[in-house]
């Protein structure tokens, strides 16, 4: 398999919907048309000189780029990163990159944009989950 296939997940779009159903955070984007492509990624990636692994990213689909991707967002899951996650992790992860998905107020149809963090997570993730929950090995403290 080529390392940089990149492939829908299935699992990660069943996961993600249910977090869109069930957060109270998430309501707006559960009351939306936004669509949101789920993609597992075989490559690893890194940031800062390769210092700090990326376990995935929510990115905004160009307006211009629309024509060939009929999704707003795709959200990418670096396999090799997150290897050692457990479920209760990936779905974390998943909740993180949903939180990306910002709503442009007060125009006529809906336009969306990359959310940035609060801090290097989002608030919300650190009060229910803690700053470290994507250390592997992780265990639920809670």
């Amino acid at each position: 398999m080529n390392r940089y296939e990149v492939k829908r997940n299935n699992k990660y779009r069943l996961t993600a919907n249910r977090l869109i159903r069930s957060r109270p955070d998430l309501e707006e984007l559960r009351n939306s048309n936004c669509k949101i492509a789920y993609l597992s990624s075989q490559q690893e990636k890194k940031k800062g000189n390769g210092q700090k692994l990326i376990c995935g990213e929510c990115i905004k689909v160009s307006d211009s780029m629309q024509w060939i991707c009929p999704y707003d967002f795709m959200i990418v899951i670096y396999e090799p990163n997150v290897a050692q996650f457990t479920e209760e992790q990936i779905e974390i992860l998943l909740w993180h990159e949903l939180k990306h998905i910002g709503f442009k107020p007060d125009s006529e149809e809906e336009e969306y944009y990359i959310v940035p963090h609060d801090y290097e997570e989002f608030r919300e993730i650190i009060d229910e989950c803690g700053l470290e929950w994507n250390e592997t090995p992780w265990r639920d403290t809670r």
